[in-house]
């Protein structure tokens, strides 16, 4: 093909162009389109000139000029350059670019890539493949274009979209124009994928600490187990180093937890905890479970532990179980000990060890329309102190039920034997056998009423639904039991239509009981939301009770139970109400009330306040928390749990947070009451920026324990 020159301008069509490269390189699978204003053909090369616009499949190269050597299919293009491919967007000075390895090089570039998450410029931009690439003296950002909040500055940047990481060597960070961290490598995700890196930095103070600073690695071991190492600075007590290590296949997966300070400063003596849980399928029917916890001291959550682990922790297992499901039975066997959390103003009744448990409950269809069930259970128990033994005990229960489209009608009948083998375990005790066989008869009823009504244009159902429950169990002297693992349970709607007011197994009540209660619900017919449901229900006595536990029983005087009513739903659009009231009416007294109100009317708002009030757990308490839009981007949280009988806050917690788009910034404080009666303080402060990560430390786990309806303002919308 001979040159082709024009004085003017002249635009050669795309067709021609490709119809020369599909002869002169046959193998070629896609056709190269070239447009400009001066094209020279020679054999096997290609040189263009004004205005050059190159196209090949999902490639546009448009510069000043370009050439192709069709041997090595290599594109050179200058002095102003801009490349598109699959949305990334690259401009620069010169290009190099293999079209089939995809490998080549940019200089001076400005590029815009993984259709626009990621932009920067560089000294050098080379090409290593599809969506991959490495950056010399360059800085990447997940902003937008016009916003330079923040860049990752790097003497040598990796960019791999293909497996979404990247990684910075010599990096500093820049945050609204001022250096605030640096790095000598580092790694970071490009999308929620996990990766083997240092996590980003988290600091944080605290009153009983002082100041903290952590540096987790986290190492991907498989996709199935990884690794985060953490060291822990605290300026009051020294170095604590923690590792966890977790396991995933498909008949087992667990966890192991280990945390120790060698000398905390502070306590003079060595810290530390571990947890080990393990979840493991044996058998399609055989599963076996592991779980050990253990902290070297009684204050070590006080210390180094957040509200929820202060709050929950008082006895940690160290327990293994085994069970196996069959056809309408199964059994299980448990080993299982435990560490007492406690302190001097806090005193923990410690648990009696179940050293072994074995049980075994079946429900065998043997009768049509009657419902048979029979558990069993058999176990050692072990105490410091207190008298040791084991016990048996047998359940058979049958029930008959009549359902219909207009109510319901249970009647059961059971048998709870027991037989015990205590030892005595000092000498004021006495070992002895006793025995308890105890039968049990309740009847379960109720019946349905339905209404359909209109209000305001809605159509609404209104139910109607009473209920009563009839339960006769007779005495059987049990002062000489000993108490294993029973204790009252809460006067409650589910308690009062059952027939133990005991948990456990070592007492059972007796009664002769009748327990009336009416149910009403209005709901939308066309959305299914509820409006209002209320219940009121009532317990009648015929017999005094006489079985006790660590505690007097019911006066002798007494006829009826207290009442207890509840009401609640969503009344209006996205208000909801929540009310709940136990009444003594013999002497005028409000025994328990509680008070819920909420109101969420769209993400990122939430209000909430909540009243309590218990003679029985001598508490009343008050609560407000919320998230609101400050506007501007701006949110603010906030919990108050104040107790009006002490007339102290027991929690505190206030903060805002800020959301720009590529970055976000919390800050929060949390003063709460700790196991020992003291208070701990925790001051956050979190810098989040898109793709990189926080810097600081996080309070979000904070935030979602202690306000109801709280939304993530950042990661919701990244």
């Amino acid at each position: 093909m001979s040159a082709t020159r024009t004085p003017f301008h002249f635009r050669l069509t795309a067709i021609a162009t490709a119809l020369f490269c599909a002869m002169a390189h046959s193998a070629e699978p896609l056709p190269i389109n070239v447009e400009a204003d001066s094209v020279v053909g020679t054999q096997g090369n290609t040189e263009a000139r004004g205005d050059v616009q190159l196209h090949r499949g999902d490639l546009d190269v448009n510069a000043e000029w370009a050439t192709f050597d069709q041997k090595s299919n290599k594109v050179t293009a200058g002095d102003q350059v801009e490349m598109t491919r699959q949305g990334d967007v690259l401009k620069g000075n010169r290009l190099d670019y293999l079209l089939d390895t995809k490998y080549g090089s940019l200089t001076n570039p400005d590029y815009a890539i993984a259709q626009g998450l990621g932009r920067g410029d560089a000294v050098k931009l080379l090409f290593e493949g599809d969506d991959k690439y490495r950056l010399e003296d360059g800085r990447f950002t997940t902003c937008k274009p016009g916003d330079n909040a923040w860049f990752l500055h790097a003497n040598e940047l990796e960019l791999d979209y293909v497996s979404n990481k990247g990684i910075a060597r010599h990096a500093w960070l820049e945050f609204q124009g001022a250096p605030i961290l640096y790095m000598p490598w580092m790694n970071f995700p490009l999308n929620s994928n996990r990766q083997t890196g240092f996590l980003a930095p988290s600091f944080s103070t605290n009153n009983r600490n002082g100041f903290e600073f952590s540096t987790p690695f986290y190492w991907n071991i498989a996709p199935n187990y990884d690794f985060t190492l953490t060291p822990r600075y605290m300026s009051r007590r020294g170095v604590m180093l923690g590792g966890e290590f977790r396991y995933m296949q498909p008949d087992y997966a667990g966890t192991l937890k280990i945390e120790e300070l060698g000398n905390d400063a502070v306590s003079t003596t060595r810290r530390s905890s571990l947890v080990f849980q393990h979840q493991q399928a044996l058998t399609d029917r055989l599963s076996l479970s592991l779980n050990v916890q253990k902290v070297s001291d009684d204050e070590y959550f006080n210390d180094f532990g957040d509200r929820l682990s202060v709050a929950s922790q008082t006895n940690l297992p160290r327990e293994a179980a085994l069970s196996y499901r069959g056809d309408n039975w199964q059994t299980f066997g448990r080993w299982q000990r435990f560490q007492t959390i406690q302190s001097t103003t806090n005193p923990v009744d410690e648990p009696y060890a179940r050293v072994p448990q074995i049980g075994f409950s079946a429900t065998p269809d043997w009768i049509k329309g009657v419902q048979l069930s029979i558990s069993t259970e058999a176990t050692e128990f072990n105490h410091s102190n207190k008298i040791n033994g084991s016990r048996f005990w047998v359940k058979p229960e049958m029930t008959m039920p009549f359902i219909g489209s207009y109510g319901f009608i249970k009647p059961k009948i059971s048998v709870h034997a027991s037989s015990y083998q205590l030892r005595a375990n000092s000498p004021d005790q006495i070992s002895s056998t006793e025995n308890r066989v105890v039968p049990i008869f309740n009847v379960d009823s109720g019946l349905y009423f339905e209404k359909e009504s209109n209000f305001a244009g809605e159509e609404y159902t209104q139910t109607l639904e009473p209920r009563a429950y009839y339960a006769y169990v007779p005495y059987r002297d049990q002062s000489k039991l000993p108490n294993f693992d029973s204790a009252v349970t809460d006067f409650s709607f589910a308690q009062m239509f059952s027939e133990n007011q005991f948990s456990g197994n070592d007492r059972i009540n007796d009664a002769n009981q009748l327990t009336l209660a009416l149910s009403s619900r209005l709901y939308e017919s066309s959305t299914g939301i509820e409006r209002v449901r209320a219940t009121i229900g009532q317990r009648y006595y015929f017999t005094d009770q006489k079985v006790t536990l660590d505690a007097p029983g019911r006066p002798d005087e007494a006829t009826s139970s207290d009442l207890l009513l509840s009401v609640s739903g969503q009344v209006w659009r996205d208000f909801m109400v929540g009310y709940s009231l136990q009444y003594n009416g013999k002497n005028d007294n409000t025994i328990r009330s509680d008070i819920n109100l909420g109101w969420s009317p769209g993400a990122f708002r939430a209000l909430n306040m909540r009243y309590v009030q218990s003679r029985n757990n001598d508490i009343e308490q008050i609560d407000f928390s919320g998230q609101w839009p400050l506007g501007g981007g701006w949110y603010a949280i906030g919990r108050a749990n104040y107790s009006l009988r002490d007339n102290k806050a027991l929690e505190t917690l206030g903060g805002v947070e800020y959301n720009a788009g590529c970055w976000a910034l919390r800050l929060a404080a949390q003063r709460y009451i700790t196991n020992d009666g003291t208070f701990n303080t925790n001051f956050f402060a979190l810098l989040e920026l898109g793709g990189l990560g926080g810097l600081g430390s996080n309070p979000i786990d904070v935030l979602r324990q202690t306000i109801p309806g709280y939304t993530d303002t950042y990661s919701k919308v990244h």
